[in-house]
């Protein structure tokens, strides 16, 4: 992401793909305290290309001293310097100009910013605490271990004492349902767990829509073959899609004999895992979801293969296809 550096307080402004400087704080990414600075006093933008400066203010913009035609594009380079307003003693360097992308800016300055890539461990992969991930359709959620929820621009996210501010697409809806970001077409992704017969070795290989990965033997699967087994069973029974597979974080926990804090750690390894193995399938991310103080395994087909033999396999597109059948059945008799 484009990057300029207050040259005073030696600080990072990272620039959203439409930032606006200007002295109404309501309006205005960036506030300018600077008398002489307009409401709106100027723009940067992502172009697709190249980030252009717009000034739009009555006292001036300038780059390297040179003041800008007003409401006209001028390409940013790098080393330029930018001051909004023709007294203004504040400056601004050009020090990046990456395109832009949705980001984790820490409050600590010392520490460098994350551009996001699908799935994040915090405070790092070596012991997470936490996770941001993309959903399909761009959203991205955070999951603290015990809920996930939907990051919208500006949202601060927690970790110990750490901090980190995300910033997100414009172009996001600032609303999501979560029951739309749900995989949209899980009969291509499967879930292929080898367990031996001690369950003591379990390994999982991963497929969706011809492109493949093998996770090899891994401790977090035992988790997602718990949650998975779950789901099987609440299927099994007759119970609801949309309330299959929900179990209680500590009774999971006490099932796996493992703390909660253990247990989230392997979710969150587990969902790295998966993004990381399949970095085009966004969609998986989601194979583990949570609502407050509970989890279970997402709405993707998968298989249990225990020693030689198939031990169970789900497929929640063929079950849903089988319970409206069951449906119009019972109606057409009731008619």
């Amino acid at each position: 992401m484009a990057m300029l550096i207050d040259v005073q307080a030696h600080q990072r402004l990272y620039l959203r793909s439409f930032h606006i400087f200007g002295r109404n704080r309501a309006r205005c990414d960036t506030f300018l305290s600077a008398q002489d600075a307009s409401q709106i006093h100027a723009s940067i933008r992502w172009g697709g290309r190249a980030w252009t400066l717009v000034d739009h203010s009555r006292n001036g913009t300038t780059i390297n001293g040179k003041r800008l035609a007003a409401n006209i594009e001028t390409a940013l380079k790098i080393g330029h310097e930018i001051r909004f307003g023709l007294g203004a003693a504040a400056a601004w360097v050009v020090d990046n100009l990456d395109p832009p992308s949705e980001m984790l800016v820490p409050a600590d300055e010392q520490l460098p910013a994350l551009s996001l890539k699908r799935c994040h461990l915090l405070p790092d992969e070596a012991a997470p605490e936490a996770a941001v991930y993309l959903l399909p359709g761009g959203q991205w959620m955070w999951d603290n271990g015990v809920e996930s929820v939907a990051l919208q621009d500006g949202d601060v996210v927690r970790v110990g004492a750490s901090e980190w501010r995300f910033l997100g697409s414009p172009a996001l809806a600032a609303t999501s349902d979560l029951g739309q970001l749900r995989c949209p077409d899980p009969e291509n992704a499967l879930f292929d767990f080898s367990v031996s017969q001690n369950e003591e070795h379990i390994s999982l290989h991963i497929s969706n829509a011809g492109n493949s990965a093998d996770l090899g033997e891994r401790t977090h699967h035992y988790s997602l073959l718990t949650l998975a087994r779950r789901r099987l069973d609440d299927a099994g029974r007759g119970i609801e899609a949309a309330s299959q597979g929900w179990i209680d974080a500590a009774q999971l926990s006490r099932m796996l004999g493992i703390d909660q804090a253990h247990l989230n750690i392997q979710i969150f390894r587990a969902r790295n895992q998966i993004a990381s193995a399949l970095p085009g399938e966004g969609k998986l991310t989601d194979v583990i979801e949570r609502r407050r103080g509970e989890l279970r395994f997402g709405a993707f087909p998968f298989r249990i293969v225990r020693g030689a033999s198939i031990e169970a396999s789900f497929n929640p597109v063929l079950l849903a296809a089988a319970g409206s059948a069951r449906h119009a059945r019972g109606a057409a008799g009731m008619s």
